[in-house]
């Protein structure tokens, strides 16, 4: 997957501690992290401070992280996006392709997001 240019970043998991950590990361990088633990918080996020870069995890309760590009992508048609798994899924690959967005197995240690995306431009 080729680089990613973003300042903000959403990041998406039902795991709270694995997106506290992630938004840390990422800030000390120099991106405007923020974070949402479900759905319904990720899709406030993206109406009220519409990000660069949405990482989502592919399963987010009775939704998905496609379901969350869709949505944002109604106020922001050039977001980029990225939906993760915990394993290699080809159909989800195959789904997010149609979207315009990529697909990865979540890295493990969120350093690792650091060599997918680059700060595009002064964070403000």
């Amino acid at each position: 997957m080729e680089q990613i240019p973003a300042r903000k970043i959403l990041i998406v998991s039902a795991d709270p501690g694995s997106v506290g950590h992630t938004v840390e990361v990422l800030a000390s990088a120099g991106f405007e992290a923020m974070g949402a633990t479900s759905f319904e918080d990720a899709l406030h996020a993206l109406s009220t401070n519409v990000p660069d870069l949405l990482i989502a995890d592919q399963r987010l309760g009775a939704f998905n992280g496609l379901h969350l590009v869709l949505r944002g992508r109604v106020n922001a048609p050039h977001m980029h996006a990225i939906v993760t798994s915990p394993t290699e899924d080809r159909v989800l690959e195959s789904d997010a392709r149609q979207l315009n967005a990529h697909s990865m197995v979540r890295p493990n240690d969120p350093h690792d997001w650091l060599g997918s995306i680059h700060l595009d431009g002064p964070v403000h």
